[in-house]
């Protein structure tokens, strides 16, 4: 597909910047914090070391050797 040369929006290509008369203009820093990563997430890390050190806590006591003379018997 070639490129061809419209004037499709001459009409308006040149007018000025339309600044709003009911919302202030928003500050770069404001702006910037549009675009930071969202935090749906928050405490997640948290939940998933808890789940860890519990699972760990399980392997750990169910690894741990068992002494007959406490009267354990299979079942």
């Amino acid at each position: 597909m070639a490129l061809t040369e419209t004037h499709d929006y001459d009409d308006i290509i040149d007018l000025p910047h339309h600044q709003s008369r009911h919302h202030a203009h928003m500050a770069l820093s404001g702006r910037a914090a549009q675009f930071m990563p969202f935090a749906a997430l928050t405490g997640y890390e948290d939940v998933l070391n808890r789940t860890v050190r519990a699972n760990e806590e399980a392997i750990a006591k169910a690894n741990t050797p068992v002494d007959l003379a406490d009267g354990y018997t299979s079942a």
